[in-house]
C-alpha cells in the first residue's frame, strides 16, 4: 500500500509540474522562448545543421512538406544531408501564436529560396507555414509542422 501511496505521489508531482513550467510563465514570456526556438530553427535549416534540429525537434516529429507528403524526422534530415532541402535564403513572418497550456502554435509566411537538388532551384518561393511546439520533459520542442508552397 505505501507504494502505491508513493507512486501516485510521483506521478502527481511531474503532472503538477509540468504543469507548473508552463503556468508559471506569462504567455509573452511563452512566446518569447518560441520566438528562439523559431530563429535557431531557421539557423539551423540554413546551415544544414541537424545536430541542432535534433535538440530543437521532438523524437517523433513530422511535417506535412511542401512536396504534398508527411516525413518523419529522419527524412527530413535525410533531405537536408542530401540537399533536396537546402536554401540562400529563409525567412519567416510570423503572424499568430497560440498559446495552449503545453502546446503552442506558429503561423505565418516564409519566404526560402532553394539552391540544393531541388526542382524549384534558384525560385524565391512563397509558403504558408504552421509550427506546433509541445512542453516536453521541460523543454519546448517541435513537434509538428505544415508547410506548403503558395502558387501565383
Amino acid at each position: 500500500m505505501k507504494l502505491r501511496n508513493l507512486l501516485l505521489l510521483v506521478i502527481m508531482s511531474a503532472v503538477i509540474g509540468r504543469t507548473q513550467t508552463t503556468s508559471n510563465h506569462s504567455k509573452d514570456e511563452i512566446i518569447a522562448q518560441i520566438k528562439l526556438l523559431e530563429a535557431a530553427q531557421v539557423k539551423a535549416i540554413l546551415e544544414s545543421d541537424t545536430i541542432a534540429l535534433a535538440k530543437i525537434w521532438a523524437d517523433d516529429f513530422h511535417v506535412n512538406s511542401p512536396t504534398n507528403v508527411v516525413v518523419n524526422r529522419s527524412q527530413v534530415f535525410q533531405r537536408i544531408k542530401n540537399t533536396f532541402i537546402k536554401y540562400s535564403t529563409y525567412t519567416q513572418e510570423p503572424e499568430y501564436y497560440g498559446v495552449f497550456d503545453d502546446v503552442v502554435i506558429v503561423m505565418g509566411k516564409e519566404t526560402v529560396v532553394p539552391i540544393g537538388d531541388n526542382p524549384d532551384k534558384d525560385k524565391i518561393l512563397t509558403r504558408r507555414y504552421t509550427d506546433i511546439y509541445k512542453m516536453i520533459n521541460g523543454e519546448w520542442k517541435g513537434i509538428s509542422r505544415h508547410a506548403n508552397i503558395v502558387r501565383d
